[in-house]
């Protein structure tokens, strides 16, 4: 299924550039759950971003590293593609909304990208069509093979270094860390393993684009959980995730709130999507039938992914002064 995806390939191009992050143990706060932390707020520029932009960067042509990259983002994908590119020594274009977190769009400029600001996520998308007709080579965050194949070693890495995981709770945006991660753990441990996305209330891009067989866009965001808000999630991986059989759980934006506050209390600096896979676990919203006969000796084994630790700085403080 989906054979052309190599994740393992993009495992191989990504040694010695990215970092394997730590699969830590965490309190579930349920003794019939024993959970583990996928830590890719720890990655090279505070997401898991770098793995799809730098998987997309290792493979361009002569020319099209002459021609430059851009993309649209809200924040952790125009990083990363402005790390990779500088990296590689190439000319990187970042088109973001102009509410997206201060911090982050100075991050891109620090890291040598040319920054565009649009009044919102759909005029910098607009924006960001006008310079690809000009040339400039388009890094999609998420509906681009070999994004998913970057993402993707999320999931392998969890699959290789925890192999009896029975459930993997993953964030939602776009859909590129879930449809590649999916297909990794699917690949690697079976259909043993449950994936279960989550994504906010009011950015339900992936469950409407998983009912209707294709994307849907989504034309009013209300939740304020920047990185997981696109207008609608990819076509590819709305495939992938229909194909798998994908189910997904919607919060509010209050309970992954609380569970980043819950993470930075426990010493991690987190974004608010980077909580939200672990927010479904503290709020006790697994499906009630994997815990039947589940105990503290024989508990559920649940990794949940830690996708982003670039917050708000004022956020951040405020949630640490509490």
């Amino acid at each position: 299924m989906f054979s052309s995806i190599d994740i393992q390939a993009a495992a191989a191009r990504l040694a010695g550039v990215v970092r394997q992050t730590p699969l830590r143990p965490c309190k579930s706060g349920d003794e019939r759950i024993e959970l583990r932390c996928k830590l890719e707020n720890r990655q090279e520029t505070g997401s898991f971003k770098p793995r799809g932009a730098w998987n997309n960067i290792a493979q361009l042509s002569a020319t099209e590293r002459a021609a430059g990259v851009i993309a649209t983002s809200s924040g952790n994908h125009g990083r990363a593609l402005a790390w990779a590119a500088r990296r590689a020594g190439v000319q990187a274009t970042i088109v973001m909304p102009a509410d997206a977190y201060p911090n982050k769009i100075e991050a891109c400029r620090e890291l040598g990208a040319q920054v565009l600001l649009g009044e919102s996520r759909s005029a910098a998308e607009d924006i960001c069509r006008e310079r690809m007709s000009a040339g400039a080579l388009l890094i999609h965050p998420f509906d681009e093979p070999r994004t998913v194949e970057g993402a993707g070693t999320v999931g392998l890495e969890i699959a290789e270094e925890w192999p009896e995981v029975e459930v993997v709770v993953i964030p939602v945006g776009g859909g590129g860390l879930i449809s590649g991660s999916f297909l990794a753990l699917r690949r690697s441990l079976g259909a043993g393993v449950q994936v279960i996305g989550v994504e906010p209330a009011g950015a339900p891009s992936m469950s409407r684009g998983l009912a209707a067989g294709e994307p849907v866009r989504v034309e009013t965001i209300s939740t304020k959980v920047q990185g997981l808000c696109p207008l609608e999630s990819g076509a590819l991986n709305v495939e992938i995730c229909n194909a798998l059989g994908l189910s997904v759980v919607l919060l509010e934006d209050g309970p992954i709130l609380a569970a980043q506050e819950r993470l930075v209390k426990a010493g991690e600096v987190v974004e608010p999507a980077g909580a939200a896979a672990v927010a479904v676990v503290f709020e006790g919203l697994l499906p009630p039938t994997l815990l039947e006969q589940r105990n503290a000796a024989n508990p559920l084994r649940v990794a949940v992914v830690v996708s982003g630790g670039n917050p708000d700085p004022d956020q951040l403080r405020a949630l640490q002064a509490r």
